[in-house]
């Protein structure tokens, strides 16, 4: 009984460490098409393609794709 114990608390250690390690979300930023130099940080999952973003380029004064250059962080 004992080492049964012993052996489901380990798994269940095990099985914490497994969510720490890989986290869901990724942190990334992304950047204007139009080469303004205007950016902006967005959290996307892991799993997930890269992104490509129309959204409103202030420099620009009008909507432009952003694209996704590079990892930040883990979340």
């Amino acid at each position: 009984m004992r080492q049964l114990q012993s052996l489901s608390l380990a798994a269940s250690f095990c099985a914490t460490l497994h969510v720490c390690l890989f986290h869901r979300y990724i942190l990334v930023r992304m950047t204007s098409a139009a080469e303004t130099g205007y950016c902006f940080n967005v959290r996307r999952l892991r799993l997930q393609e890269k992104l490509v973003l129309l959204r409103y380029d202030p420099l620009a004064k009008k909507r432009v794709l952003f694209t996704e250059k590079r990892k930040i962080r883990s979340m």
